[in-house]
């Protein structure tokens, strides 16, 4: 296990800081689930990354940022335990909460950090990207991120999506099971996170979706993670994306980022 008991009390400032637990390492529940899935996803981005040369800056970007609690732990953990160069663009719409957390990394002279209040698909660099990744991105957001991850060929993409408000489904075969709204949100989920599991495959990705933290802590716990490496695929997965996307009558937004790409 990467978090230690003696990492995880190294890391109590830091959490006091984020305003995550108080000076006596206390926090209310909610905020007590929220350090459990930073550490789970922070465990996520080691065991991916562990074997990358310590020579060499990582260059990692954050996408539908928000609060940026998940990287100012990978930040930490990264320069302060590891030791080790590693850069973090932060990107949200936000400006107010990109404000806030540019002052919070000045105050914590986290100078390799950036904080960027544009829109996701506006965002660009010519680095070579390590890993993107997203936590509970709403809507689109998940889409943009995996659409980002595409274009600047990124090594790794994590997602973790929240919500699934711009995508509908009219499912032929399901009307039944769909009616009632707790298996139509997890069908919605499943079958929106499969058909942008399938683009990415055909965007030379391998992929594989898994719960990265045990459900007390969240029921958004579905993990979407690709690895760039020339996947040689074993599918059709056009034609499986094809079929699926017709079976339920959905199309993920990030179809249509790929498509505008294409003309």
């Amino acid at each position: 296990m990467l978090i230690t008991k003696e990492i995880k009390e190294e890391l109590n400032h830091l959490f006091f800081l984020l305003k995550l637990q108080d000076r006596n390492s206390n926090s209310p529940l909610s905020k007590q689930v929220k350090i459990e899935q930073v550490l789970a996803y922070l465990e996520i981005i080691h065991a991916n990354l562990r074997k990358t040369s310590k020579r060499r800056k990582l260059v990692f970007i954050d996408s539908g940022a928000g609060n940026c609690y998940l990287s100012f732990l990978v930040y930490y953990f990264y320069h302060k335990i590891e030791n080790r160069e590693i850069e973090i663009h932060c990107i949200d719409y936000n400006k107010r909460l990109m404000h806030l957390n540019e002052k919070l990394a000045a105050d914590m002279n986290f100078n390799n950090i950036f904080f960027h209040p544009v829109d996701i698909i506006d965002f660009s660099t010519d680095q070579k990207i390590d890993l993107i990744y997203s936590l509970h991105a709403c809507d689109t957001a998940t889409d943009k991120t995996m659409y980002l991850g595409i274009k600047s060929k990124a090594k790794i993409i994590l997602s973790v999506a929240c919500c699934q408000h711009s995508i509908s489904m009219k499912p032929t075969s399901f009307k039944i099971v769909v009616r009632y709204k707790s298996f139509r949100e997890k069908i919605l989920m499943m079958i929106s996170d499969t058909l942008r599991a399938l683009l990415l495959e055909k965007n030379e990705y391998k992929v594989d979706i898994f719960d990265f933290v045990s459900s007390r802590y969240t029921e958004k716990n579905t993990m979407v993670r690709a690895i760039r490496t020339g996947f040689k695929k074993r599918i059709d997965a056009k034609k499986e994306y094809d079929i699926l996307s017709k079976e339920f009558k959905m199309k993920p937004y990030l179809e249509k980022l790929l498509l505008e790409t294409d003309k």
